[in-house]
């Protein structure tokens, strides 16, 4: 039984959505491991952490390209909402100055969040590449077309209003 949660009822805190993640993955690392890594990755690799609905976005940006961005997500919610956020997130690090981003990962069936961009591209122009690695796994370079620097993603608060 999966224990994805609808942010749309309910908002789950990062720890929570950390622990769902690593449950649902049946990945190698436990909560606890993933959470230590996420901890690291923010304070010492200078990694941004997003959170829509119930899934987390860690990004990094290249040290020899700063528009491009290194991701990866853990999500905790549902299929549908899963790929709002992704939508969301992708239009937020257009609007960060993010040209291309890149992400690795197993699962096959998650080219499909980029079939789902490719359709709603939140910025003209926008492509996306499909590559094997040599040790299997997938990696998808998005471009992020015509996306600018400036602005605020589709429902963000500026500080002025409380956002952080």
């Amino acid at each position: 039984m999966s224990s994805f949660v609808n942010s749309k009822h309910q908002k789950l805190l990062k720890d929570e959505i950390v622990a769902i993640a690593a449950k649902e993955t049946g990945g190698k690392y436990t909560a606890e491991q993933i959470k230590a890594s996420l901890m690291a990755e923010i304070q010492n690799a200078n990694g941004l952490l997003m959170q829509e609905g119930n899934t987390l976005f860690i990004i990094h940006k290249s040290p020899d390209r700063p528009d491009v961005g290194v991701f990866r997500a853990l999500n905790a919610d549902t299929i549908q909402n899963y790929l709002k956020n992704c939508l969301v997130f992708t239009k937020a690090i257009g609007l960060m100055g993010f040209k291309y981003i890149v992400t690795v990962f197993d699962d096959p069936s998650l080219i499909n969040i980029f079939k789902h961009i490719g359709r709603n591209q939140p910025f003209k122009n926008m492509g996306y590449a499909v590559q094997r690695t040599t040790d299997g796994q997938y990696k998808v370079t998005v471009s992020l077309g015509d996306a600018k620097k400036g602005g605020l993603p589709d429902n963000a608060q500026p500080k002025t209003q409380g956002a952080l």
